[in-house]
């Protein structure tokens, strides 16, 4: 379902990211696949609630894209890769998915890219009675040796 998603158009980079001389990364899309669930939604549910625009009855299903920005002074894991979507950091990669995406990170970096790859957002749901669901984020991902 994933793969379908595909766009052509990446999310807008996130702010912050090279200096205003300098010119804008170069975008990259990535290679699709695999599902990778993002962790750490539940610290990032506001930018989430701004995206999707609010919560509704049912859980949501939003195809969108991300970016991926590698954190190598993350005080928790110089692996780290955070995960915007419409230039909000919603996330991160999983831990063992980050150390393998290093590489591929670092090689982006030096050549001054980017690199995005399709996304959905789902849950965020609020029936009333406190019947209330936290938005997640489901990636699209190849295989680190394939995503390029």
């Amino acid at each position: 379902m994933l793969r379908k998603l595909r766009a052509a158009i990446p999310s807008p980079v996130p702010a912050g990211l090279g200096s205003p001389e300098a010119s804008q990364p170069t975008i990259v899309v990535l290679s699709g696949g695999v599902e990778v669930g993002v962790v750490g939604e539940s610290h990032y549910q506001d930018a989430l609630l701004a995206i999707v625009g609010g919560k509704r009855p049912q859980s949501v299903r939003i195809p969108t894209q991300a970016t991926l920005v590698p954190e190598p002074d993350n005080p928790y894991d110089p692996n780290a890769v955070a995960v915007y979507v419409a230039g909000r950091k919603v996330g991160h990669l999983p831990r063992p998915a980050a150390q393998a995406f290093a590489p591929v990170g670092k090689r982006l970096a030096e050549q001054r890219q980017i690199g995005v790859c399709s996304a959905i957002i789902t849950g965020g749901w609020d029936r009333g009675d406190g019947d209330t669901g936290h938005f997640g984020v489901t990636l699209d991902l190849a295989r680190p040796d394939q995503l390029l």
